[in-house]
């Protein structure tokens, strides 16, 4: 048999998926309209130290980019030439660096920022300097693929590198916040920080084209912007586990087994309720009718019923109580259809008249209590 829900059980049920969908729209459109000014330079963030204008950004400039959330050691599977962008990323196992080292040992191109990276590639260590905390500008020393339309760059470099080891494109003194290394067949175009691709600084004077040239060519081979190692391997469940939302889940799923619990009383045998008749007795209704006979009251019987017929006729269609004869004859007529309302009309006076009259005819009350009981029921 076919499980039905009655309507309050399904307005209950509505009105929790309704509060349910409130919710997660309201996380969802506070995570995607994140502004705040902390936090890991995700290509998914909108906030001030995301990075997802600068992916957008390579994405409308003609690159074939895309977030990669894979296991690195799939990196090997890449066609050489390909850059991957390592955006301040969270030290992992060393298997999982490994083959981050691979992947640019066999021709891959790693733009990384951040002392985070170290890890990665502990053969170009860093040299600590005085770190900055506002961004500076710096200009290029000499032309290159990374110069390339750049008058200058605004960063906040945390720690520098050797001139000797490698090429450094922008140098302020003794400050070298810019890196790049030859390893193996590939490079390492390594960022003291990642404030030139972030959201809140890639305006910045020629930030932009310093991420472009740092990147390559568009046409130069697909780009890979890391997200795997901004969650250290968690998958999306793992980090949910590990949040305070899971509270909110199993809140949510004690509610939903509440109303279920409610709910499972309808899977038991369905039985018709005995339904106590509420209509008086006939002994009843013939003692009432012989006094008014004996009285000659037939017209407190048509004012009962008349009073009853009114009563209906606001409760249903709003007919004000003070409304004219007139004004109910109209509405019975409209409601109705096919009815005269002239005769109507007629009736409805007689009714009135009748509850003033001692002396009014049995005949005619029965007549009019006849038909003032086919409006009623006719109007339900």
């Amino acid at each position: 048999m076919p499980m039905k829900i009655v309507p309050e059980d399904r307005k209950l049920f509505v009105g929790f998926a309704v509060l349910m969908a409130c919710a997660l729209l309201l996380v969802g459109y506070a995570v995607w309209n994140d502004r705040g000014s902390g936090g890991i330079p995700s290509s998914y963030s909108a906030g001030n130290s995301g990075t997802k204008v600068a992916f957008l950004l390579l994405q409308q400039m003609g690159y074939a980019v895309q977030r990669w959330s894979e296991d690195p050691r799939k990196l090997e599977e890449l066609r050489p030439g390909a850059t991957l962008i390592l955006a301040d990323p969270l030290p992992a196992e060393a298997r999982e660096m490994e083959a981050v080292r691979e992947f640019v040992r066999n021709g891959g191109r790693a733009v990384v920022t951040g002392v985070s990276a170290s890890p990665f590639f502990p053969t170009l260590r860093p040299m600590q300097g005085t770190p900055h905390f506002q961004w500076k500008s710096y200009r290029p020393t000499e032309p290159s693929d990374l110069t390339r339309g750049v008058d200058e760059i605004s960063m906040a470099p945390q720690f520098y590198f050797d001139s000797a080891r490698g090429e450094t494109p922008f140098i302020d003194g003794s400050e070298t916040p810019v890196g790049r290394f030859a390893y193996g067949a590939g490079e390492v175009i390594w960022w003291s920080s990642s404030d030139p691709m972030t959201n809140s600084a890639i305006r910045e004077k020629d930030n932009a084209q310093f991420l472009l040239n740092s990147v390559g060519d568009p046409g130069g081979g697909r780009v890979y912007w890391d997200e795997y190692f901004h969650q250290n391997g968690r998958t999306v469940v793992d980090s949910i586990l590990k949040s305070p939302l899971r509270w909110g889940l199993m809140q949510t799923a004690l509610i939903g087994l509440a109303v279920i619990s409610t709910f499972s009383r309808r899977f038991g045998p369905q039985r018709t309720s005995v339904a106590v008749s509420r209509a008086a007795p006939m002994e009843y209704v013939e003692t009432m009718a012989a006094l008014y006979h004996k009285a000659g009251a037939a017209q407190i019987s048509v004012e009962v019923v008349y009073e009853r017929f009114r009563t209906g006729l606001q409760r249903r269609y709003s007919v004000r109580t003070d409304a004219t004869v007139e004004q109910v004859a109209q509405t019975i007529v409209h409601r109705l259809g096919g009815t005269d309302l002239a005769a109507v009309t007629k009736t409805l006076r007689e009714v009135e008249s009748s509850r003033d009259d001692p002396d009014f005819p049995v005949g005619r009350a029965m007549a009019l209590v006849r038909s003032m009981h086919i409006w009623i029921t006719r109007l339900k």
